[in-house]
C-alpha cells in the first residue's frame, strides 16, 4: 500500500509544484484539499481523492485536520498558507500519536518569522546589517515615501508604498504602528528570493537564490533567474543556524547595487513555508518536496547542483474540468 499523502491548498501554485512533485515519482496516494469546490481547482485532476477544506483560520481547524488525518490515515501532511504552517507545526506531537509525519517547518521557527513585528526585531537583534529601518510613531519619520505591510499578512495584501505623512495618518493610526501594521523606510532593488532547506539530524543545508524578472500583483515571481551572492549565501545560512531551522522555508531580501560597489542585501521576509517558487527550485536542482519528507523521516537530505544562470517562467493553462 502507498503510503497516504495530504497537501491542503492546492489551488495555490506552491501546493500545486508539491503535488507535481509528488505524483512523479508514483509512490504516493494522493489527497488534495482545497476550499474551493473540486471543479473550480485544476490540481485536483492530480490528486487520488479531493476533499473541500474549511479555512485555516477557523477556530476549529486543528481539530479537523486531526480528525482528518486519523481517519484517512494519513502518513504525510504538507501545508503551504503561513496561518496553518504555524497552527498545524505546534501541534506537531499530536499528529505524531495518530502517526502523521508533518513536511513543514518547526514550529519555533514558524512562530518567530510569521509576525513581521517580532521578526523584525529580531533581525535587528541578531543580523543588523540586513535589517530595514522600522519607525515606532510618526515623529521618527524624515523622509517619504515610506512602505507599510500587516503584522500577520499573506500574498503581499496590504503592502505598498505611502508617499506623504497626511496620507500615512489616514492609513495607518499611532497605536497601529509596529501592532497592526510595520512602517518602513523605502528600500528600492531587484528582489531576490532564496529557498532555504536545513535538516537538524544532519546538519545539512541548501539554499537556491532567484533574482525575480517579473512578479505578478500576489508577490508571485513568474519570470526568474537562478543567481548566486556569497555575501547572500553567508547571511542565508547564519540565518537558517541562528534561527535553528529545520525544513523548508523561503526568504525575500532587496539587492541594492549602485556603480562600482559591493551589492547590499536587505531583508523583505521570511515566509515560513515553502514558497510560490518551489517548482524553480526544484527544476534548478535541489527538490525541497521531497527532501521535506526525508526531513519528516529523519533521513538525509539529497542535494542535487545548481548551476547560476538558469533562467524559468510560469504560464497559465487551461484544463476542461469534471
Amino acid at each position: 500500500m502507498k503510503p497516504v499523502v495530504l497537501v491542503t491548498a492546492i489551488g495555490t501554485v506552491t501546493a500545486t509544484a508539491i503535488v507535481t512533485e509528488l505524483k512523479k515519482t508514483n509512490e504516493y496516494y494522493l489527497i488534495g484539499a482545497d476550499i474551493n469546490p473540486e471543479n473550480q481547482i485544476a490540481t485536483s485532476l492530480d490528486v487520488d481523492e479531493y476533499h473541500v477544506f474549511p479555512y485555516a483560520s477557523n477556530d476549529d481547524y486543528l481539530g479537523f485536520v486531526l480528525d482528518f488525518c486519523k481517519q484517512h490515515k494519513v502518513d504525510y501532511y504538507y501545508a503551504v498558507l503561513d496561518i496553518e504552517v504555524v497552527k498545524i507545526s505546534r501541534a506537531r506531537d499530536k499528529f505524531a500519536e495518530i502517526g502523521t509525519k508533518l513536511c513543514m517547518a518547526n514550529y519555533e521557527y514558524c512562530s518567530t518569522c510569521h509576525f513581521k513585528n517580532s521578526f523584525n526585531e529580531w533581525i535587528r537583534n541578531n543580523v543588523p546589517e540586513v535589517y530595514i529601518k522600522t519607525y515606532q510613531s510618526y515623529d521618527e519619520i524624515k523622509d517619504f515615501p515610506v512602505f507599510i505591510k500587516p503584522v500577520e499578512g499573506v500574498a503581499s495584501s496590504g503592502c505598498r508604498p505611502v508617499q506623504t505623512m497626511e496620507a500615512l495618518k489616514e492609513s495607518v493610526s499611532l497605536e497601529a504602528f509596529n501592532k497592526k501594521i510595520i512602517v518602513q523606510e523605502l528600500v528600492k532593488g531587484d528582489v531576490i528570493t532564496v529557498d532555504l532547506i536545513r535538516n537538524r539530524k544532519t546538519g545539512q543545508k541548501a539554499q537556491v537564490q532567484r533574482k525575480e524578472l517579473l512578479r505578478n500583483g500576489n508577490g508571485c515571481g513568474i519570470a526568474v533567474e537562478i543567481v548566486k551572492y556569497p555575501q547572500l549565501e553567508e547571511i542565508c545560512n547564519t540565518l537558517m543556524e541562528k534561527l535553528d531551522l529545520n525544513g523548508v522555508s523561503n526568504a525575500e531580501f532587496f539587492c541594492v547595487e549602485k556603480d562600482g560597489e559591493p551589492a547590499k542585501f536587505r531583508i523583505i521576509e521570511i515566509n515560513p513555508r515553502f514558497s510560490a517558487g518551489s517548482r524553480y527550485t526544484c527544476m534548478a536542482g535541489i527538490n525541497t518536496v521531497l527532501n521535506a519528507k526525508r526531513i519528516a523521516d529523519g533521513e538525509k537530505c539529497e542535494f542535487g547542483t545548481v548551476e547560476a544562470g538558469q533562467h524559468f517562467a510560469e504560464r497559465y493553462e487551461a484544463y476542461r474540468m469534471n
